[in-house]
């Protein structure tokens, strides 16, 4: 393990933690495809569209658990083959996710605002990984690895998304008084975030390049 970047022990605490966070929060999802579906919020799409939620939150869930691994350098370089079949399936998972989540969004509680909120998302999550899967076909690894990332972030979503909740539940607010909100709040700044952060300029590296600070030698 590297140690040499002085900013590298942030890095490893801050991938240890997404890590935590996304297994967590996948092992959670899964419980919609449980009987009663245990736990979850009051919402209309839970009796709706039954199907296409379990479908949603099962392959959501399960892309979220795999998506961090793709950003390990170790796993990358030592098991190159891992890191592909990982990858591939991260795709697979939010294609059948994503496609479930824009049906989802049309009839999402919260009326055009939120509908529009959750249908952007989906679509670029579908987008942001099929340019990532181009890119990686032609062998443009620094765009994929772009690419990916700006994918990861809105997967990381469904993270974001329940962290508001549990603030929400603490706070004593029904879920229904910011669901709208959330349909922008889950996600929006962890994806402007990233962009800024990919355009910056980073030490050592050109303008605007921050390629060199994305490796996690994890």
């Amino acid at each position: 393990m590297k140690t040499s970047s002085p900013a590298h022990p942030i890095r490893l605490a801050a991938y240890e933690l997404l890590l935590v966070l996304s297994v967590l929060t996948g092992v959670m999802a899964l419980r919609y495809a449980l009987p009663g579906q245990p736990f979850a919020p009051p919402l209309p799409n839970l009796t709706l569209q039954r199907e296409l939620l379990v479908l949603h939150a099962v392959a959501g869930g399960l892309a979220l658990m795999l998506g961090p691994w793709q950003f390990s350098t170790r796993l990358r370089q030592r098991r190159p083959q891992l890191h592909r079949a990982l990858g591939w399936a991260y795709a697979a998972c939010l294609l059948l996710g994503g496609l479930a989540a824009l049906p989802l969004a049309a009839q999402s509680d919260g009326g055009p605002i939120a509908q529009w909120g959750f249908g952007l998302l989906g679509g670029l999550w579908l987008a942001s990984t099929a340019v990532a899967l181009i890119h990686i076909r032609a062998r443009r690894i620094a765009q994929h690895r772009r690419w990916m990332l700006r994918s990861f972030a809105l997967t990381a979503g469904g993270i974001t998304l329940r962290l508001q909740i549990v603030a929400g539940n603490l706070a004593g607010l029904p879920i229904e008084a910011y669901y709208t909100a959330l349909a922008w709040t889950s996600w929006l700044p962890q994806a402007l975030w990233l962009e800024w952060w990919l355009h910056r300029p980073a030490p050592g590296a050109r303008t605007g390049d921050a390629w060199a600070e994305t490796r996690i030698d994890a």
